[in-house]
């Protein structure tokens, strides 16, 4: 082999590939309409049916949230940050939306709208006195994101003939459902198998990364991911499975969901103890090489409960006398 196919051969054995994609995110206003955009179920409008009250009047708070990724969700909502006894609402402060539908290409109907109501009665101030309350939705509903990742798999023969005929291996792009969180499969950009007397010490990383790019929270303690990763066919994790197993713990969401909603079922469990980002490092081994080259795909399933609050300023004016 001459010094220029040498050297070719030299880049292309050092190569190593990244692919990320990345799902949108979503931002929630302050009451009203609000610009929402992004994946995952996103709250559209949290508004009320008046703008200005007095001391016992009755105000309608409105919630509405729509599906604008590409799983179907069950959402609940929660209402907090006032004293709801104050506002004449005894129970009643959790509602469930139920299911929501993801967006159809080939109908052509947008994600579906979920909405929720809550009827309130005004606190009885000293007239005079003017209170601003900032109620809050709490808006929760269970996801699921998809990964695929195909990664290609060749023999160091095939690989040789590529380079020599000056032949370009193919680009492999992960596809990624849109949801609350991204995920990046970071990988080479091909797995050169040894030759076939030695093909068993074939050896390879993946690294994935999760980030919240959703603009709000994973429900439970240290944010648990239900995860399962489904390694390329002929490929298995050295050392047994990726991640090693982790048992949810019930505690993780002791109080934290409201009725309706059940935790993830995953056996797996990772946690993305800042709120932000986690990482997954695995590592597999080839155990049925390729006769020369393959496109073998990797997945990944991730379940979790996710949730975001949506503020409502409302100003109240007192009416009562005083004394009375």
């Amino acid at each position: 082999m001459d010094a220029e196919k040498s050297g070719k051969l030299a880049i292309l054995l050092l190569l190593t590939g990244i692919v990320l994609t990345t799902s949108g995110c979503t931002s929630i206003g302050l009451g009203g309409d609000t610009a929402a955009i992004g994946s995952g179920v996103a709250v559209t409008k949290f508004d009320s049916n008046l703008d200005a009250l007095e001391s016992d009047d009755e105000v309608t708070l409105h919630l509405e949230v729509q599906n604008r990724g590409d799983a179907i969700a069950t959402a609940a909502a929660e209402l907090i940050g006032i004293y709801t006894q104050d506002w004449n609402l005894f129970g009643n402060t959790e509602q469930m939306i139920g299911e929501l539908l993801p967006a159809d290409e080939e109908s052509g109907t947008e994600g579906q709208i979920g909405t929720l109501y809550w009827t309130l009665r005004a606190p009885d101030l000293q007239r005079g006195e003017k209170r601003t309350y900032e109620p809050i939705a709490r808006m929760f509903y269970s996801y699921e994101t998809r990964v695929i990742k195909p990664i290609t798999f060749l023999t160091s023969e095939e690989l040789r003939r590529t380079v020599q005929n000056g032949e370009s291996l193919p680009s492999e792009i992960a596809t990624v459902s849109d949801g609350p969180l991204s995920v990046s499969v970071r990988t080479g950009e091909f797995v050169r198998t040894k030759d076939i007397s030695q093909w068993e010490q074939s050896y390879f990383p993946i690294d994935i990364v999760i980030e919240n790019t959703g603009g709000g929270l994973i429900a439970g303690e240290n944010y648990p991911i239900g995860i399962e990763i489904t390694p390329p066919p002929g490929t298995i994790f050295r050392g047994g499975d990726c991640p090693r197993e982790s048992q949810l713990e019930w505690m993780s969401y002791d109080n934290l969901l409201p009725a309706g909603l059940t935790r993830p079922i995953s056996p797996n469990f990772v946690y993305m103890w800042d709120g932000k980002e986690t990482k997954i490092t695995c590592e597999l081994k080839v155990t049925e090489p390729p006769e020369y080259k393959e496109s073998r795909e990797l997945s990944v399933v991730l379940e979790y409960i996710y949730y975001q609050d949506a503020k409502l300023p409302i100003t109240v004016t007192g009416t009562r006398e005083w004394g009375f």
